[in-house]
């Protein structure tokens, strides 16, 4: 569903045992969590971020199911984008540190690239924290400045043709 509407994955990480960082969703979910990243060809202007979070919130909703009287959900999708110098996530949860987009989604800086490397910010979710994780995000950051500079390149080259 996802690569339906957002394009090819591009990068995949490993999955990891997310409920070894926390048991939040252990029983919501039906038991320890396993957590990974996708990452996607395309590159999306970063306005796009609410959009593809009402999207993943509906794709959690109809992969639900019911239990205790409430829906509960077998996926959690939280997309996110990756600039040179950030990592910021979409969450419905509010919190002091997130910034409202609309719609009940909030957007929260997660990790911030500073002095060649991935740093945390104090609420930055403890995963995220890992050196797994921040080294899967250094990966995808090379991915996006190497896109951003042959689509510089190949803009520059139109433009010298003109």
């Amino acid at each position: 569903m996802l690569a339906e509407r957002l394009g090819p994955i591009e990068r995949r990480s490993e999955p990891y045992d997310f409920s070894e960082f926390s048991p939040y969703y252990d029983r919501e979910m039906g038991g320890r969590v396993r957590k990974y990243f996708v990452v996607f060809e395309r590159v999306f202007s970063i306005e796009k971020l609410l959009d593809v979070k009402l999207f993943v919130e509906d794709i959690q909703r109809r992969l639900a199911h019911p239990g205790d009287g409430l829906l509960r959900r077998t996926v959690n999708l939280d997309p996110g984008y990756l600039t040179g110098w950030n990592l910021v996530l979409a969450t419905v949860k509010n919190h002091a540190h997130r910034i409202y987009l609309g719609q009940g989604i909030y957007a929260e800086l997660t990790l911030i690239f500073r002095n060649g490397a991935f740093e945390p910010l104090p609420w930055t979710y403890r995963d995220y924290c890992s050196p797994t994780v921040i080294d899967f995000f250094r990966a995808v950051r090379c991915d996006y400045l190497e896109q951003l500079k042959n689509w510089s390149a190949a803009t520059e080259s139109r433009r010298l043709k003109v």
